[in-house]
C-alpha cells in the first residue's frame, strides 16, 4: 500500500481535475437511482391507472436522464484518462532522467533489456490500473454505498438479504487473494526475463547465426515460454476461480431476495413494483461489487509494477557531485593518479596503488595483457566509478570535487565499440556540442577524413544511419566518434582500443585522423597493438592491477620485462607490417 500512496502523490498537482472527476462520479451513480422507481411508477402506477400522461413523463424522463448520464460518463472518462496519461508520462520521465543520472556500476550487473521492462511495460500496467481500473474502483465504492443506504430506505428486510452475502464476498477474496499476489509477481518477472532474453539475442543474432544455434535458441525460448504459460494459466484459474465463487455468492442472494420478496408480495406487504425496483438496485449492489473482487487482477498486476518502478526510482546513484563540488570552465590537462586502488567489488580490488603523474599535452599509452585493469584504469579518470583509496586529481583537482558535468566535458572517447545512434550523420557529430554550427561540423567530418564520403551520400549530412538509413563500414564509425570527438573539443581524450578492430590497411587511414585528434590533447591511448604507440610520451606496462614498469618504447625494448616479450611477439617478423607500421617502428627505433 505505501507504494500505492507515493503514486497518488504524482495526482496532487492536478487536485481540481481529480476534484472534478470525484464529484462526477457521484453525478454519475446518483443518476443510477432514478431508473428502478420509473419501473415501479410504471408497474403500480401508470399501468394500473392507464396514466399516459406519466407514461410520457417517464419516456422524457428516462431519455433525459440517459443523455445526462452519457455526457457526464464521457466527461468522467476523459477526465480519468487524461490524470492515468500525465501520470503516466511524469512517471516515465522521472525513470527515465533517473536512469540517466544512474552510475554505471548499476548497470553492469543489469540486462538492458530488464531495464527496458520497468521503463515500458510496468509502466503500461500502471497507466492501465489508473486509467481503467480505478476509475471503476472509486465509482464502484462511492454507488455501493449509496445504493445500501437506497435499499435501506426502500425496504430494510430485502436490505438485509441482500447484504448477508457481501460479508461472503470478502471471505472469498481474502482466501484467494494471498495466492493470486505471488503468482502475479512471478509472471511479471517471468515476463521482465523474456524481454530481456529477446533484446539480449536479438541484439547478438549474428552470433547465433554464426554458431548455427538457431535451434538451439529456439528450444530454449519455447521452454522459458512454456513456464510463463502455465504461471499464467495458474493465475487465469485463480481468478477465474475468484470470479466464478463471486458469481455464486450473486445467484445465491439473488434466488433468496427473490424467494422472500415474492412473499412479501403475495401478502399485500410491498407491491411488486417495489420488488421489480429492489431487483433491478441488485445490479447496482452486485455488480459493482463483482468488479471490485475482479480489479484484484488488475491490483496485483499493479502492485508488482508500481513496486519494481519504485525500487529503480529508490536506487541511488554512487557518483554523485559533492556539496561543495567545485565547475571547471577550462582544464589544462594535467592528471596525478596519487595511489589509486579500486575494485568493483570492494572484497577483489582490480588496482593496486595506481600512481603515476600526466603533465598536459603528454601521449600516454598503456599496455598489458587482457584483464590487466587497462580500461578500469581509465574509467576512474572519467569518475564513471570512484576510487577505493587513493585520489585523482586534474590541474590540482580532486576529481570527486569537481562537478561531474563541467568534468566530463573536457573528457573525449573514442573506443573500440563504437556506439552510434539511429539519427541523421549530422546529429551523430554534433552530439557531444548541440551547440556547434555547420561549418564546425563540416570541419569536424573533413579533420576525421569523412567529408567527401559524406557528400557522395542522396542526402548528405541528413543522411540516416541504422534500421532506416545506411549501414557504415568499421573504419567509417570510428571516423564518426572521431570526428564527435573532434566537434567537442576535449582537454583530455581516451583512446581505448580504437584501432584494435580495423584490419591494418584501414588503421592505417584512421591513425592520420587520430594524429589530429591528439593534437593539443592530453591523450590516454590503450592498445593491444603496439604499432599504435610507438610515439607515445610515456608508456605504461600493466599487469595483474599494478603498473610494472614505464618509460618510452626505446627504453622498454630494450630491457627484459613483458613490454619486450609483447613486443618481441607482434614485430618478429617485419613482412607482417604494413608499409606505414615500418616507417614508424624504424622511427621509434632509430
Amino acid at each position: 500500500m505505501e507504494n500505492f500512496k507515493r503514486l497518488i502523490q504524482y495526482l496532487r498537482p492536478y487536485r481540481v481535475r481529480v476534484g472534478l472527476s470525484v464529484l462526477l462520479m457521484f453525478v454519475v451513480t446518483l443518476s443510477a437511482i432514478p431508473m428502478p422507481l420509473f419501473q415501479k411508477q410504471v408497474l403500480d402506477v401508470a399501468i394500473p391507472n392507464r396514466d399516459s400522461a406519466l407514461l410520457w413523463r417517464i419516456f422524457f424522463g428516462v431519455i433525459g436522464l440517459s443523455a445526462l448520464r452519457g455526457v457526464v460518463s464521457f466527461t468522467l472518462n476523459y477526465l480519468i484518462s487524461w490524470l492515468g496519461q500525465r501520470v503516466v508520462f511524469d512517471l516515465r520521465f522521472q525513470s527515465y532522467r533517473h536512469l540517466q543520472r544512474l552510475s554505471l556500476a548499476y548497470y553492469d550487473g543489469r540486462q538492458p533489456g530488464k531495464i527496458m521492462a520497468r521503463l515500458t511495460g510496468d509502466i503500461d500496467v500502471i497507466q492501465y490500473a489508473l486509467t481503467q481500473g480505478f476509475v471503476y474502483l472509486i465509482t464502484d465504492l462511492a454507488t455501493l454505498v449509496i445504493i445500501i443506504g437506497w435499499l435501506f430506505y426502500i425496504e430494510w428486510r430485502l436490505a438485509v438479504i441482500a447484504l448477508i452475502t457481501l460479508p461472503l464476498y470478502v471471505v472469498n477474496y481474502k482466501l484467494l487473494l494471498g495466492r493470486i499476489r505471488p503468482v502475479s509477481v512471478e509472471l511479471r518477472e517471468k515476463w521482465e526475463q523474456m524481454l530481456a532474453g529477446l533484446t539480449e539475442k536479438i541484439g547478438a543474432i549474428a552470433v547465433v547465426k554464426a554458431f548455427a544455434r538457431e535451434g538451439f535458441e529456439e528450444s530454449e525460448f519455447i521452454k522459458a515460454e512454456r513456464e510463463r504459460f502455465v504461471i499464467g494459466m495458474t493465475q487465469t484459474r485463480l481468478n477465474r476461480i475468484l470470479g466464478a465463487s463471486s458469481q455464486l455468492i450473486r445467484m445465491l442472494g439473488t434466488a433468496t431476495l427473490l424467494w422472500y420478496g415474492g412473499g412479501l408480495v403475495g401478502m399485500k406487504e410491498m407491491t411488486a413494483g417495489k420488488l421489480l425496483a429492489f431487483y433491478s438496485y441488485l445490479a447496482y449492489l452486485y455488480d459493482p461489487a463483482v468488479r471490485v473482487v475482479d480489479f484484484n487482477v488488475q491490483l496485483q498486476w499493479a502492485s508488482a509494477a508500481i513496486e519494481r518502478v519504485f525500487e529503480t526510482l529508490d536506487t541511488r546513484p554512487e557518483i554523485i557531485d559533492a556539496p561543495d563540488a567545485a565547475y571547471l570552465p577550462t582544464v589544462k590537462g594535467a592528471i596525478h593518479f596519487d595511489h589509486v586502488s579500486f575494485g568493483y567489488d570492494p572484497a577483489n580490488p582490480v588496482l593496486h596503488d595506481i600512481d603515476f603523474k600526466v603533465n598536459p599535452g603528454e601521449i600516454i599509452a598503456i599496455v598489458g595483457p587482457s584483464g590487466a585493469g587497462k580500461s578500469t584504469l581509465v574509467n576512474l579518470l572519467a569518475r564513471f566509478y570512484d576510487v577505493s583509496k587513493g585520489r585523482i586529481f586534474v590541474d590540482g583537482h580532486d576529481v570527486r570535487k569537481v562537478r561531474l558535468e563541467t568534468m566530463r566535458r573536457h573528457i573525449g572517447l573514442v573506443s573500440q565499440e563504437t556506439i552510434l545512434f539511429s539519427v541523421s550523420l549530422r546529429e551523430n557529430i554534433r552530439y557531444g556540442r548541440k551547440d556547434a554550427s555547420e561549418a564546425d561540423v563540416v570541419a569536424a567530418a573533413k579533420a576525421a577524413d569523412l567529408h567527401e564520403f559524406i557528400l557522395s551520400l542522396p542526402d548528405g549530412y541528413d543522411t540516416k544511419i541504422g534500421e532506416d538509413g545506411i549501414k557504415l563500414s568499421g573504419g567509417q564509425k570510428q571516423r564518426m566518434a572521431i570526428a564527435r570527438a573532434l566537434l567537442a573539443n576535449p582537454r583530455i581524450l581516451i583512446l581505448d582500443d580504437a584501432t584494435s578492430a580495423l584490419d591494418s590497411h584501414t588503421e592505417s587511414h584512421i591513425q592520420a585522423a587520430l594524429a589530429e585528434l591528439m593534437k593539443g590533447r592530453t591523450n590516454f591511448v590503450i592498445a593491444h597493438r603496439l604499432s599504435t604507440i610507438l610515439n607515445a610520451d610515456r608508456i605504461l606496462v600493466m599487469q595483474d592491477g599494478r603498473i610494472i614498469d614505464q618509460g618510452t618504447h626505446t627504453e622498454l625494448s630494450a630491457r627484459p620485462g613483458l613490454y619486450q616479450d609483447l613486443y618481441n611477439e607482434q614485430f618478429k617478423t617485419v613482412q607482417d607490417l604494413t608499409d606505414e607500421e615500418k616507417a614508424r617502428l624504424l622511427e621509434a627505433v632509430s
